[in-house]
């Protein structure tokens, strides 16, 4: 089994179990050794990692009672700045 196809099969895994930041980060170490001529399989390669990326911005669980995800500046919650 070639390095392209280990390191390829961690990035899946690491999908597979919804760990989206660390597959995105396993996607890079695959473009880091796929050759630069390899064009098209390193543009489906940054897609899939986009995607991870995508996935692990989505990051809406439940907190301790906090069901939904939002950003709320500093002046919504009357913190002074």
């Amino acid at each position: 089994m070639s390095r392209f196809t280990q390191e390829v099969a961690i990035a899946e895994r690491l999908e597979g179990m919804r760990l989206w930041r660390r597959a995105a980060r396993q996607w890079l170490v695959v473009l880091d050794i796929t050759p630069v001529a390899e064009e098209r399989l390193r543009d489906v390669l940054t897609m899939r990692r986009a995607k991870c990326i995508t996935q692990g911005n989505c990051f809406c669980n439940d907190y301790s009672g906090i069901s939904e995800a939002r950003l709320v500046d500093g002046a919504d919650v009357g913190v002074a700045a």
